[in-house]
């Protein structure tokens, strides 16, 4: 009696089988390096290629003639002397009073509706000429110990 099957065919086909199991294991083992060594190869040249940051993608240039320059931010103080209330607001040469008198307001809490209208807005060294129209026409600059500090009055018409 044979420890493979009964028969000599049964025992030569186990063989057979078994012989050919380690083959295709000892194939696959062999096989394995090469594809992980591949893949590794392949990680690292993508990770070479690929942008420094996730989600970051080609930025297009910003130097050239057809791009616009951008304006110039300056940095105003605003105070409602009245009641102390102050502000700080970035601004451009085309920002127009209307729109400091908007913002101001709303940062300082002068919200309401019955103080709508009648605001006016003057150079701290000049409280006789409210300012109108965009802020370029004025002497911007930037924020320091000689920056532009305006008034916010309201002031209404009786």
């Amino acid at each position: 009696s044979s420890h493979f099957g009964s028969s000599p065919r049964q025992a030569s086909a186990t063989l057979i089988l078994a012989s050919l199991l380690i083959a295709t294991m000892a194939m696959r083992r062999s096989l394995i390096a090469p594809a992980v060594a591949i893949c590794a190869a392949l990680g690292l040249l993508h990770a070479a290629l690929a942008p420094a940051f996730a989600g970051s993608s080609a930025q297009p240039a910003i130097r050239g003639s057809h791009m616009p320059r951008a304006a110039t931010i300056y940095e105003v103080m605003v105070t409602n002397p009245s009641v102390g209330a102050r502000t700080r607001l970035n601004i451009n040469e085309k920002t127009t009073v209307d729109e400091i008198i908007t913002k101001a307001r709303k940062e300082m809490d002068f919200e309401m509706s019955f103080l709508d209208g009648d605001w006016y807005l003057y150079e701290i060294e000049d409280e006789t000429k409210p300012l109108s129209g965009e802020m370029g026409q004025y002497n911007l600059r930037p924020w320091g110990p000689e920056g532009m500090e305006l008034h916010l009055l309201y002031q209404p018409k009786v």
